[in-house]
């Protein structure tokens, strides 16, 4: 869903201890305000609702909501036990349960940038003419038999 990460409580001008009831106020006086119905051809104020409404649609929800205060962002993909898992290690991958998210794998498996990755068992080394070494004695090795 979200690729940055977006502060939606700024976006609907409320704290983040707001109440539900303060939630859906403000993003009803703001989705009044910067309706494309009301604003026709406003590119900015479209934008605008947009973000509002995306806002609306995380906050308002309170599982969806517990996952944005946890991690600073949401996304439909992430496991909600594996967020409150990530966020009580401190957020720091591996230390907080961060391998329940999709395609993480154990702590010290980070890839560039502290992002895990799990590519299915696919070898990328054959791609690249990189060759696992093979068990036994190397070619050219003299061997004696007893």
């Amino acid at each position: 869903m979200a690729t940055q990460t977006k502060d939606y409580y700024a976006a609907l001008g409320v704290k983040k201890s707001a109440s539900a009831d303060d939630i859906r106020k403000a993003f009803r006086k703001l989705a009044r305000k910067y309706h494309p119905d009301v604003n026709p051809g406003d590119k900015s104020a479209e934008e605008k609702f947009k973000t509002i409404s995306e806002a609306n649609d995380i906050l308002s929800d309170p599982k969806k909501r517990k996952i944005y205060d946890q991690l600073g962002f949401y996304s439909d993909n992430i496991d909600p036990a594996a967020a409150e898992a990530y966020a009580r290690g401190g957020g720091q991958p591996g230390a907080g349960g961060f391998d329940g998210f999709p395609g993480a794998q154990g702590a010290g498996s980070a890839g560039a940038g502290g992002v895990h990755f799990d590519f299915g068992g696919f070898d990328f080394s054959d791609m690249f003419g990189v060759r696992p070494r093979k068990r036994g004695p190397n070619r050219g090795t003299i061997l004696s038999i007893r």
